[in-house]
């Protein structure tokens, strides 16, 4: 390995530290659904927060999901975005150290509060 290469290695390296640590740093939030917390995850505010549980994406993806063998959202159902307790944040934090450590994006940190279904094949 030469010198620049080595260097431009850790530069790489050091961004991805630096995002990861920026991640980190952002509140986390968690989604109710009919005041059952289902998932905390990272937001740069609560606006945005709310704002990404309204995307479209977002709600088709919650409504595809099952836990207990019930949809975790469906449209009747009740949204509310609060801030994470102490035990959801860790939730979050363990989630993205996992991720990190699987080498995959660890940008937007997020973890499931209740069991999710495994989709049938």
């Amino acid at each position: 390995m030469t010198r620049a290469s080595g260097r431009a290695e850790g530069r790489s390296t050091t961004r991805k530290s630096n995002r990861a640590a920026q991640a980190a740093r952002q509140p986390c939030f968690v989604l109710e659904i009919n005041q059952r917390p289902v998932l905390a995850f990272s937001a740069s505010s609560l606006r945005s927060a709310r704002a990404r549980v309204q995307e479209a994406w977002f709600v088709e993806e919650l409504a595809s999901m099952r836990s207990g063998g019930r949809p975790l959202l469906c449209p009747d159902h009740v949204r509310r975005v609060r801030l994470a307790l102490p035990a959801e944040i860790a939730a979050v934090e363990l989630g993205r150290g996992l991720d990190e450590a699987r080498g995959e994006d660890a940008k937007y940190g997020f973890a499931f509060l209740v069991p999710i279904d495994v989709p049938p094949n």
